[in-house]
């Protein structure tokens, strides 16, 4: 980058912001080389993809299990095949051993076997005791209802197909007498779709608890209202296991202070293609980008990681071991990049979420449409952020993004851009979630190759030109 466009870049960060989304900033940045010749192009669409597909060999990448250490030393050869200096950083944390589990419907009907998945971490148990319907599982919704001894059956939902709107039902559900709690996040043809509760106490966590298709769960209030039981059983309990941070540093030129932190999550509820190959894709793209310029083409110095337990086990791992075992490099850190949920086909998923069910109407449509999956620029409140992300986003076809400013206090990760966030750190997330994310079907027949593509190129671009802004330009910031 020359020096002029640098400037140009600081000077026109506002008006680039205003204007991104009608184009011609866009049109006005230079097109980047695909690759020096003779090397493979890191944002090839076939080899980004080829890369998600590895990765999601291994299944499920649950935190301090197989395939997550599997995965972690996979991306620690990808990494210093690119040319990184990498250290696999392992550590000890609570472990989840979970060694099995069932849930069984008793109804006027007779018995049947629920597919179902634990909510991660919560206590073992077994029994069997009767369903009450506490709805949305909202405060009046629970005192309104006699939970002493009681399975609670929550219809719940996941927002925008992230957050869950039942954050303290579990806790408060098991104050008031409850011995276990089933829900569903609503996700479509009836599968299950886990999430976390927000405020997992390990050990302490007081109850069993499941999650069911939004179909099952609606078969199950109407059999919580013709006195129907629930038998569960959940065998697991917490232990000391070890995990990893695989940490590649990128030497930079020196020429500015500061360094620049990119980081995906490797871990998975199970296959997680777009939660999170995509990203782990992304990093190794652009950790080969970066590693095949010349030094001088890189002003700071750049650190990869890839960090685990961000889904089974939020919100206590992520990056949390990362940033408290480094103060040094994280009061050095000017520009934190969180890539997470990079490409997936347009999806749509309108459904009743249980309620028009119990009226006996089914509402459950799900649409495939033309286009990308439309995303969300969350970012801390430093100007320079958007106004330099923006530009590339349009000019790589990167439509219907919303910058949204809210980090700390909103953004989908707290392990992650929300916790380098809260310290002070320009940092930024450019992320999508589908119906199908977190499910079974997550998988990388959902991920278009030339729009994941499309989405490195933009990280690219954007950590180019934001990477060489002065540290005053990346650190202003407003409302502080």
């Amino acid at each position: 980058m020359s020096v002029d466009r640098r400037s140009l870049v600081a000077g026109t960060m506002a008006a680039a912001a205003a204007t991104a989304l009608n184009g011609p900033a866009a049109k006005a940045l230079p097109q980047r080389s695909p690759g020096r010749a003779g090397r493979p192009d890191p944002m090839a669409p076939a080899r980004l993809h080829r890369r998600v597909r590895e990765l999601c060999d291994f299944q499920p990448r649950w935190a301090g299990y197989r395939a997550e250490r599997q995965a972690g030393a996979w991306l620690a050869r990808r990494l210093r095949d690119a040319g990184l200096d990498v250290e696999v950083d392992r550590y000890t944390f609570r472990k989840w051993q979970l060694d099995g589990w069932r849930t069984t419907l008793l109804s006027a009907q007779g018995r049947r076997v629920l597919p179902s998945f634990p909510i991660w971490s919560t206590a073992a148990g077994r029994g069997t005791a009767p369903l009450v319907d506490v709805g949305l599982g909202t405060e009046p919704e629970l005192l309104a209802r006699d939970l002493t001894g009681a399975v609670a059956v929550v219809t719940g939902k996941a927002l925008l197909n992230v957050f869950a709107s039942y954050p303290d039902t579990y806790h408060r559900a098991a104050e008031l007498g409850a011995v276990a709690m089933v829900v569903t996040s609503d996700a479509p043809d009836n599968l299950i779709r886990p999430t976390s509760s927000g405020r997992n106490l390990l050990d302490e966590n007081p109850i069993p608890a499941f999650q069911l298709g939004a179909q099952d769960l609606a078969a199950v209030r109407a059999a919580a209202g013709e006195g129907g039981r629930l038998r569960y059983r959940l065998a697991a309990e917490h232990r000391d296991g070890t995990t990893r941070d695989v940490v590649g540093h990128l030497r930079g030129s020196g020429e500015l202070p500061g360094t620049v932190l990119v980081c995906a999550h490797y871990d998975a509820w199970f296959t997680g293609a777009l939660d999170n190959a995509t990203g782990v894709a992304g990093l190794i793209g652009l950790a080969e980008h970066f590693a095949a310029l010349p030094r001088s083409q890189r002003p700071r110095d750049m650190v990869f990681v890839g960090v685990t337990g961000h889904d089974a086990g939020y919100p206590h791992l992520g990056l949390n071991h990362f940033v408290a075992s480094r103060p040094e490099l994280m009061a050095d850190v000017d520009l934190f990049v969180n890539l997470d949920h990079l490409a997936a086909h347009g999806d749509e998923h309108v459904s009743g979420t249980g309620l028009t069910d119990m009226l006996g109407l089914q509402v459950d449509v799900g649409v495939q449409r033309p286009g990308d999956e439309e995303r969300a620029l969350f970012t801390t409140r430093h100007p320079a952020l958007a106004a330099t992300f923006l530009p590339h986003l349009v000019a790589h076809g990167l439509l219907l993004t919303a910058a949204v400013p809210t980090i700390p206090e909103v953004n989908a990760n707290g392990d992650l851009e929300g916790l380098v966030g809260a310290l002070g750190v320009p940092s930024v997330n450019l992320t999508m979630a589908t119906p199908h994310y977190h499910t079974v079907e997550d998988t990388p027949a959902r991920i278009p190759a030339g729009q994941l593509a499309r989405c490195v190129r933009a990280h690219r671009d954007f950590l180019t030109d934001a990477m060489a802004l002065p540290r005053e330009v990346l650190r202003a910031g407003i409302g502080f």
